[in-house]
């Protein structure tokens, strides 16, 4: 009987722990450049609004103190439709002058059959003045450097196209930011034309276990089975980053893989 306590116990200070650490973000900053003048991002991934634990008070006075030319959110907002009520002061109250997201698959499994609902949601977004940018692109401009910001859809439920997200791009611009919500974009993105990609996804490994079962058994995404799951990497000539992301998936728990928020210094 004493060791069926001693497990008990064990579980509830499990279970305790991978709760705390759900909800305590940790800051991440890359840095590309020294220089105080740089390009600054802020970047969010896998909020899943139902099961966020990190107070959302938190997050914005991060991203006030932060202070950042721009915010990229990159998928994964919502579990479901009615979901959407939640999520949109969420995010009118970190957004921006230029604020910019992607969906990921979450977002477009939450509306399956209802493409005018999914509309209405797009709709809502950009009557914030946020940019939703699906195989498109925009110029950021800052001093004398032009920036081009690349959105691309989302690799399963979405509809990515490469080609047309970089097909308008401003040849004079310094450097070419890509963002995506699965990072196995990166293989479709032809060398030599994106600089930096940013992505979530993977949730970082969100419950580690010995072994890497999730990545092994569970995912057949090509950089899980090359054992890339979260930080930055050199992939196909690109620096590419993968956040832990905020949010939780299926369990509000996290063990060994603390939310994200991403902090980047550009040149």
């Amino acid at each position: 009987m004493i060791y069926l306590y001693a497990f008990l116990m064990l579980l509830i200070l499990s279970l305790a722990y991978m709760r705390f650490e759900a909800g305590f973000v940790k800051v991440e900053r890359v840095k590309f450049v020294k220089d105080a003048n740089c390009l600054k991002i802020v970047h969010l991934s896998d909020v899943h609004i139902n099961l966020l634990k990190v107070p959302q008070e938190t997050i914005r006075k991060i991203i006030r103190l932060e202070n950042p030319d721009l915010i990229i959110l990159t998928g994964d907002y919502i579990q479901e439709a009615r979901d959407v009520e939640k999520f949109l002061p969420f995010l009118k109250g970190i957004a921006n002058d230029n604020t910019y997201l992607c969906f990921g698959n979450h977002d477009y499994s939450a509306f399956s059959e209802d493409k005018k609902g999914l509309a209405d949601f797009i709709q809502a977004i950009r009557d914030m003045g946020i940019g939703v940018l699906h195989n498109s692109s925009v110029c950021f401009k800052k001093s004398s450097k032009k920036y081009n910001i690349i959105g691309i859809d989302d690799l399963r439920m979405g509809s990515p196209d490469v080609d047309k997200a970089l097909e308008n791009l401003q040849t004079d611009a310094f450097t070419n930011i890509a963002f995506s919500h699965n990072p196995d974009i990166v293989f479709h993105i032809p060398k030599n034309k994106v600089d930096y990609l940013f992505c979530g996804h993977f949730h970082g490994e969100q419950i580690w276990t010995p072994f890497h079962v999730e990545f092994m058994m569970l995912r057949d995404d090509k950089l899980c089975k090359m054992g890339i799951k979260s930080g930055l990497h050199q992939v196909n000539g690109i620096n590419l980053y993968i956040s832990r992301g905020l949010g939780n998936v299926c369990l509000p728990l996290r063990f060994l893989s603390r939310p994200e928020i991403t902090v980047y210094h550009l040149p």
